[in-house]
């Protein structure tokens, strides 16, 4: 799996972060097992101070398309 990590600042508030994840951080900020392991890329979001996962994508080209959508400009 690529160490790829890609983060956009969203707002003065929130960042949106796209990366693998480490075996400990994944048992740190997973609960439960919902998300079938550390493998994959993770959707993350840190809000006032606050991080979560939002979603996991099994391959670095769907991560990058959900990030793109997160990121995009908004007309």
């Amino acid at each position: 799996m690529d160490e790829v990590t890609l983060v956009a600042k969203l707002d003065d508030g929130t960042t949106v972060f796209v990366s693998p994840m480490h075996d400990e951080t994944y048992k740190e900020y997973v609960d439960t097992d919902n998300l079938g392991g550390s493998s994959g890329y993770f959707i993350a979001r840190e809000r006032r101070n606050q991080f979560e996962v939002l979603a996991k994508a099994s391959s670095l080209d769907a991560a990058r398309e959900i990030f793109g959508m997160l990121t995009a400009v908004r007309a």
